[in-house]
């Protein structure tokens, strides 16, 4: 089952045990009413304590019979929803059986009335409450309904209620067709609704033209990696990648071709930096930052060369046009002591790019205390 159709399952459940919360009560008030003024102690007391005590019992299991916790699967909720559709059914069946018994049963005349309204009044109910499944909600009225009301045809002579409530009956079918309709669009709706706040989330944190992280969800990155890095002395290296020369790119060949060689560049940095631990970001214009937790700075180094010597002998093609590109990379390794945050940590990778590009470009340098130490790379591009 696929994650929307799972969210749909939980609100399913979540509304299902709700509007189900205490309608068991109003079947066990429905029956004593008619217990009552049928006088059903009177006639036959063991059978009427027998259905107080059961509808007693489903009232409570109803309510006690809770949604499985947050992280269960679907087996698990379909499974919750089929039990507490069958506590459902067991309640409207039985109260089927009280509708029926005072139909047939001379004795409890006087309580004709009371059992027709109570009957009407919970099969609404059930359209409104349950239309959650039409199937089974069309069951649950079918099973406390039609057998009274055959009977009610076939064994009264009061033909104005057997029509009255045949009629009633085809009403509370379309009221459960149209609340199921109107559930369907509210679970469409809120789809959508979660559909688009996702987008929005999204976009706060994506780069439209490469799609890589923007810079504000990397600095929040950034800043939450250093912290933990300061509780589990856990490693974090920072590197900071300018293109060289971009503004020749954009000048000789059109933004257009700029922002493909940006969307190029970024792509071979997400396949080279997408790992578990890595997170690659454009931080603007033609620059980009990756952070890697649990790595150590010389191995952050080598790939940082090895990415470094990638584009340095493999130039972009548009077309028949072919765009040799250079990368400077800045690396630094958190020290808490000399660094203290992120932000101290961006300035020592910043502070290390800007030595690549004073030294010629086209090369990876990384930060040691008070300096920029250049490590790889050919200069002079």
């Amino acid at each position: 089952m696929g994650a929307r159709a799972s969210l749909r399952l939980k609100q399913e459940v979540a509304d299902t045990y709700r509007l189900a919360l205490i309608g068991g009560f109003f079947y066990l008030a429905g029956w004593l009413v008619v217990a009552v003024y049928g006088r059903a102690f009177m006639h036959n007391t063991i059978v009427s304590w027998c259905l107080t005590i059961l509808f007693l019992l489903l009232a409570v299991v109803r309510r006690l019979h809770r949604p499985p916790p947050e992280n269960a699967d679907d087996s698990a909720l379909n499974k919750w929803l089929m039990l507490h559709w069958s506590i459902v059914l067991s309640t409207t069946t039985l109260f089927g059986l009280v509708f029926l018994w005072t139909i047939l049963d001379r004795r409890m005349e006087a309580g004709h009335t009371a059992v027709l309204l109570s009957t009407m009044g919970l099969a609404v109910a059930i359209a409104h409450a349950f239309a959650m499944r039409l199937q089974l909600a069309l069951v649950s009225v079918a099973v406390m309904y039609v057998p009274g009301l055959i009977s009610l045809w076939l064994a009264s002579n009061d033909s104005a209620s057997a029509l009255v409530m045949s009629i009633y009956l085809l009403y509370v079918g379309a009221t459960l067709w149209r609340s199921h309709n109107e559930y369907q669009h509210r679970l469409d709706i809120d789809q959508k609704l979660r559909d688009q706040s996702d987008l929005f989330e999204q976009q706060g944190r994506t780069d439209a033209l490469t799609e890589l992280a923007n810079r504000r969800f990397f600095t929040e990155s950034l800043m939450r990696m250093s912290q933990e890095a300061k509780v589990s002395n856990r490693s974090l290296v920072l590197m900071v990648l300018d293109l060289d020369h971009f503004k020749n790119i954009n000048d000789q060949h059109g933004h257009a071709a700029g922002d493909t060689c940006l969307s190029i560049f970024a792509s071979e940095l997400k396949t080279r930096f997408g790992n578990h631990g890595e997170q690659a970001a454009r931080l603007g214009g033609e620059e980009f930052g990756v952070l890697l937790q649990g790595q150590t700075l010389e191995d952050a180094m080598r790939r940082a060369e090895a990415f470094r010597e990638y584009w340095a002998n493999e130039p972009i093609l548009l077309g028949d046009i072919s765009m040799p590109i250079t990368v400077s990379i800045g690396v630094a390794a958190f020290n808490p002591e000399l660094h203290r945050d992120g932000d101290g940590l961006y300035r020592a990778a910043d502070s290390a790019v800007y030595q690549a590009k004073n030294s010629g470009r086209n090369r990876v340098c990384s930060h040691e205390p008070g300096t920029a130490k250049k490590l790889w790379g050919v200069g002079g591009t």
